[in-house]
């Protein structure tokens, strides 16, 4: 099957690097799929070219992550890609807040076949294997704790994201002089026990997916995530 994996913009602000998540979500495709990416910032796309590119690559699962000041983009073009008749699975910290707005339960249209809440990266395979099987469950969620609150994924076993096969100028705003400046900023990811977020370069020359790990204030709101207030 083959999936794309799609981070919309809001058509007033643009993101000069792309989210963490749709890099994530790839590495963590189970075999057997071809993953591809874009980013509506660095790829702008009416929603008929949308259309368009998922039949001509015969896309059989479209993920979208967004966060609020996305949504209304994102769900213009999850209804477009759904009308199309193929499936969309939402994820991100709005659909994650309000997932019977996605799913039309508030009494309003139904955007998304399939809502991922919270950290996505052990319910991804199996939306992915539910999909393939033309079986998609509304509700995808992590499995709780022994406090009843979602269960965090660990940093430790950080999935390998090969960033030397991935073209990254292709996700980048950034004008090529200003790069070099630049090198040291990517996409960050949290960590969801405490109030501090783990960097990792989107330059794999700079820190390869094994190399080290630094450590900033506050949390990150790039990925699949609920924001947590713990």
């Amino acid at each position: 099957m083959r999936i794309l994996l799609y981070n919309p913009d809001n058509g007033v602000t643009r993101n000069f690097m792309p989210h963490l998540w749709m890099f994530l979500l790839q590495a963590l495709t189970p075999p057997g799929h071809e993953v591809l990416l874009i980013d509506g910032n660095a790829r702008a796309m009416t929603d008929g070219e949308l259309v368009s590119f998922v039949r001509e690559q015969k896309i059989g699962l479209v993920g979208i992550g967004a966060m609020t000041r996305m949504i209304a983009k994102a769900y213009r073009v999850a209804d477009a890609i759904r009308a199309a008749g193929v499936p969309v699975v939402m994820g991100g910290p709005h659909v994650t807040e309000v997932p019977d707005e996605a799913l039309g339960r508030d009494g309003g249209p139904c955007h998304t076949d399939a809502v991922a809440l919270g950290e996505a990266d052990e319910t991804w395979p199996l939306i992915v294997a539910d999909a393939a099987r033309g079986e998609l469950k509304q509700i995808y969620r992590p499995q709780l704790d022994k406090h009843g609150l979602d269960q965090k994924p660990s940093l430790q076993a950080y999935p390998l994201i090969r960033w030397e096969s991935l073209d990254l100028n292709q996700f980048s705003l950034i004008p090529k002089l200003f790069r070099p400046f630049m090198s040291k900023l990517g996409s960050s990811r949290a960590d969801p026990r405490s109030r501090t977020t783990t960097l990792r370069s989107c330059l794999p020359s700079r820190i390869p997916s094994s190399g080290s790990i630094r450590s900033v204030s506050w949390h990150s709101i790039a990925g699949w995530h609920r924001s947590s207030t713990q």
